[in-house]
């Protein structure tokens, strides 16, 4: 996981000056609590992500985004998951500084499992769908708080709630 991420930061980073070009653009960082439910394994780990964002015109934008699920132990068995994702995000502002929004997109699932039994993996393109309510704090900085569902993957039905901080350029 600590390879991931930072290899997701990095290379935010070094994006960065292309996004600043970019406008009405933003860029996210969630952590919250993902679900891992599946037969036999209903489990929950930490889940952290990071995204692109940009508003196309007032209410429709896209966002580019990774997440990793974190990972789940259960009975010999350990779960671990990552997601890329895109998605088409529509906005409705509800007042000045709050909106509520919508994500419907498409994921890529890496999922891989290593028990005493040895190990598996899959990845696979699935559908993405996701809701959530924005707070802009100033210009720059807004936060939100979201559900996204990832899809299922080998009877793995991946989905987080997150808690996002988003730096508008």
């Amino acid at each position: 996981m600590k390879k991931s991420l930072i290899a997701a930061l990095l290379g935010c980073a070094l994006a960065a000056p292309l996004f600043a070009q970019a406008e009405n653009s933003y860029v996210s960082v969630g952590v919250g609590n993902s679900s891992y439910d599946a037969p036999n394994f209903d489990e929950g780990a930490t889940g952290v992500g990071i995204a692109f964002g940009q508003s196309v015109t007032d209410v429709v934008g896209y966002e580019v985004g990774y997440v990793h699920f974190g990972s789940a132990k259960s009975d010999g068995f350990k779960l671990d998951t990552q997601s890329v994702y895109l998605a088409g995000v529509g906005t409705y502002p509800l007042s000045e500084a709050f909106s509520v929004y919508g994500k419907l997109g498409a994921t890529i699932n890496r999922y891989s499992e290593k028990s005493v039994f040895g190990s598996d993996s899959e990845t696979r393109l699935r559908p993405l769908i996701g809701a959530g309510l924005g707070y802009k704090f100033t210009k720059e900085w807004s936060g939100a708080v979201e559900y996204v569902y990832f899809g299922e993957l080998m009877d793995l039905k991946m989905s987080m709630w997150s808690a996002n901080l988003r730096y508008h350029f």
